[in-house]
């Protein structure tokens, strides 16, 4: 499955300065009864910056993006599965996916990612 990025983004500017440790305390404190937490940071000549916060146990299905995607684990422990391999991320690794790869992930422990997806839509 293909996920074109959709939502309520920032508006446009030219600088996005971002508070990773604060957004990321906000979206946690928001999972409460909920699996997961989303929030689309920027977007920007079709480049996304997305967080998510999620519970232990939570996990994404197969999917993949029309883009270059980044999962980078800011909080937590995530496990990532693409292209065949399996990888553990804790909390400071990251791994960068072509597009079109499926991936799927799963958080190990309460986590926090940070996304980073090329193209797949217009700006807005």
């Amino acid at each position: 499955m293909t996920h074109e990025p959709q939502g309520k983004y920032p508006q446009p500017a030219a600088v996005h300065h971002l508070d990773l440790p604060a957004e990321a305390d906000r979206l946690t404190g928001q999972v409460g009864g909920e699996n997961r937490q989303g929030e689309n940071l920027a977007r920007e000549s079709g480049v996304s910056v997305v967080m998510m916060a999620m519970a232990a146990g939570d996990e994404l299905e197969r999917h993949s993006a029309p883009g270059v995607v980044t999962v980078q684990v800011l909080r937590g422990h995530v496990r990532l599965t693409a292209d065949g391999r399996e990888f553990a991320l804790p909390e400071g690794h990251m791994v960068m996916l072509q597009p079109n790869v499926e991936h799927q992930h799963q958080a190990e422990t309460d986590s926090v990612v940070l996304l980073t997806v090329t193209g797949g839509g217009k700006d807005g």
